[in-house]
């Protein structure tokens, strides 16, 4: 019968604790990785969340800018007051018209504007609507409608100057039209003249193209929903589901993900969870409430993103394999010490035995034997290289972290920084300007005829024009100076210490110079326009809200002056 000897039943003792070690350092890692992976993505969907729903509110608010700068214009105009206008009157909504073209033609998203009347039952006074091949039409005549029986109207004409009303998403069957049935929602304005309203200002806006526009800035792997306070979805991945109360059949966002109730009741303002009931698999939901209309009217969207799980776990599943690999060596090298373990490894096993304990903790560890050439030195270059491996794949971890922050504050077409962080320096420079009483200058850059560009050039060559504009803009101003990408064609810059109307006139000066001469647009030169408009604080405004919408408007009025120059 073979005896085995006190020495090798201790090597057998030491190499299997080792391999038992191995297996729940092994387990414990790809366990706390896979937890972090998980822990790490919800916190960062629901950062995203947070940030696309910021967005999607100052996309609500750029809507009721434009709709309130529109009334202003129109209550500045005299406007019918009985069924004959007078000729004066005629030229007014002859105006208006053309401002309204310029509104539609500057926001494709834009379906209609209307000037509704307040007497003769809300009868149409201007209205011009984007037909489906994009002309842009004005109603006239016996097509005029009454409009007093819809919300938009009356409830518009119970706001006072500045105030906006928000109809919700629906399907627009308003003018019959078969074809122009598509979901939509309103923002009005009332006109107001003396202290009496005398007639609402109304955009229509094309819905789905609205939140596609939020929806096709997210990578490939999100999900983007949006439920009204009723929990009907108005987007979801699976377009079919979305607006479905409007062909009778109503899809619930608290029937699909059943947390989402907490939202819709006012119980919690934001939630992330795990869902496991999804057709593709199991994935990570993070839904936000996001204010809708007016301020205090109570009305509510509910935003959210989805992830899938796989993605998430991705990284865990090749930090998995690597230790079942690292896991499969370190068993062998243990079967090959046995024989030796009582007379030569027990002390340097002992030291890669510390090292495993404490790299498991986090703790940083003494030498391990590599430079030895025997099954002790693989095993220690072996646990090297694994720690070096995890090491690898934190770092590109916290790597993929930093891009996400960088992403969500600066633009990634032209590098800028984007809305959101230009908003917070905004805010930080006025906190500066009021304690140190020097003024500071807003300006808003619009690119002329820019959707032309996109048309006739393409997107690729839209794109190349935006960064050469950015170009020009960054390099028309001083280095402290903030330059920001706000959407689309629109760029900021916020000018600090500018103390008079020479030094503000100045900046545009600058900045009409670079726009003076043709840019370099991927080699070769292009002309492109630019209209400006600046403010100053405190001169046009004390806030950031104000300062933004004055230097909007001052756009606008040099876009108009541009198209009538054209003219």
């Amino acid at each position: 019968m073979m005896r085995i000897n006190i020495g090798q039943r201790l090597g057998l003792l030491l190499a299997s604790f080792s391999l038992l070690a191995a297996l729940l350092l092994g387990y414990l890692t790809y366990t706390a990785a896979r937890d972090m992976l998980v822990e790490r993505a919800q916190r960062t969907l629901l950062d995203t969340t947070r940030i696309l729903s910021s967005h999607l509110q100052a996309g609500f608010d750029q809507l009721g800018r434009d709709a309130t700068m529109l009334a202003m214009l129109a209550g500045g105009l005299p406007l019918p007051g009985g069924p004959v206008p007078t000729a004066a009157q005629a030229q007014s909504l002859e105006t208006l018209a053309h401002m309204f073209r310029a509104q539609l033609l500057a926001r494709p998203g834009l379906l209609q504007v209307q000037l509704i009347g307040l007497r003769d039952h809300g009868l149409e006074l201007v209205h011009l609507q984007r037909l489906a091949d994009e002309r842009i039409v004005r109603v006239v005549g016996a097509a005029l409608q009454e409009k007093a029986h819809f919300p938009y109207v009356y409830e518009t004409a119970r706001l006072t100057s500045g105030g906006v009303y928000f109809t919700e998403f629906g399907i627009n069957r308003e003018d019959g039209v078969p074809q122009e049935e598509r979901a939509v929602f309103s923002v009005a304005a009332p006109v107001v003249q003396g202290t009496a309203v005398v007639a609402v200002v109304v955009l229509r806006v094309d819905a789905e193209a609205f939140l596609r526009h939020f929806g096709a800035t997210l990578p490939a792997p999100y999900g983007f929903y949006l439920a009204s306070r009723w929990g009907d979805f108005l987007a979801h991945p699976e377009r079919e589901k979305a607006f479905g109360f409007d062909r009778g059949q109503r899809v619930l966002v608290q029937e699909e993900f059943v947390a989402t109730a907490a939202l819709l009741s006012g119980a919690e303002r934001e939630l992330v969870f795990s869902h496991t009931e999804s057709p593709g698999g199991a994935q990570i939901q993070a839904f936000v409430r996001v204010p809708f209309g007016a301020r205090d009217d109570g009305r509510f969207l509910l935003l959210g993103l989805s992830q899938s799980m796989s993605a998430v776990l991705a990284e865990a599943q090749d930090l998995g394999g690597t230790i079942v690999k690292m896991i499969a060596v370190l068993a062998l090298v243990a079967a090959l010490l046995a024989a030796w373990v009582s007379r030569v490894v027990t002390g340097p096993l002992r030291a890669v035995v510390q090292a495993t304990e404490a790299f498991s903790q986090g703790m940083p560890h003494g030498a391990l034997p590599v430079e030895r050439l025997d099954e002790l030195g693989e095993l220690a270059r072996g646990f090297r290289d694994m720690e070096a491996q995890i090491g690898q794949q934190m770092d590109e971890l916290n790597r993929s972290r930093d891009a996400m922050t960088h992403l969500a504050h600066h633009d990634p077409l032209t590098g800028l920084p984007n809305r959101r962080m230009f908003e917070q320096r905004l805010e930080q420079a006025l906190d500066r300007t009021r304690r140190s009483g020097r003024p500071c200058a807003l300006v808003f850059v619009d690119l002329d005829d820019f959707k032309s560009v996109n048309d006739k050039l393409g997107h690729a060559v839209g794109d190349a024009v935006l960064r050469a504009a950015a170009q020009a803009i960054v390099g028309a101003v001083r280095q402290v100076d903030t330059v920001a990408r706000l959407a689309g064609d629109e760029f900021t810059v916020l000018c600090e210490n500018v103390d008079t109307d020479d030094a503000a006139q100045h900046v545009l000066d600058k900045l009409r110079q670079a726009f003076a001469q043709p840019l370099q647009v991927d080699g070769r030169s292009m002309v492109v326009r630019a209209s400006m408009g600046i403010s100053l604080y405190p001169k046009d405004g004390d806030d950031a809200r104000t300062l933004l919408a004055s230097a909007d408007v001052a756009m606008y009025q040099a876009k108009l002056r541009h198209r009538e120059i054209s003219q």
